[in-house]
């Protein structure tokens, strides 16, 4: 039996991979912002996560424009 275009988009494959691309940007975004507390605190060591994090936004976010389902 042929799946429909809705099965095949909404497959296990897919939803895996979208699941993983959101739950790295909810982790980078959160590096984000410790890395912007500890600015204040620790100068290298934040910078440091700030810089990761923003990065890791970012790439993110291109990822998810990115995404189709198909």
């Amino acid at each position: 039996m042929a799946k429909t275009s809705l099965e095949k988009s909404h497959s296990k494959a897919s939803n895996f991979k979208l699941t993983l691309i959101c739950l790295l940007t909810i982790i980078f975004f959160a590096v984000l912002w410790v890395g912007l507390v500890e600015l204040r605190v620790l100068d290298t060591f934040g910078l440091v996560l700030t810089i990761v994090g923003g990065v890791g936004t970012l790439a993110c976010i291109f990822l998810l424009n990115a995404f189709s389902r198909g």
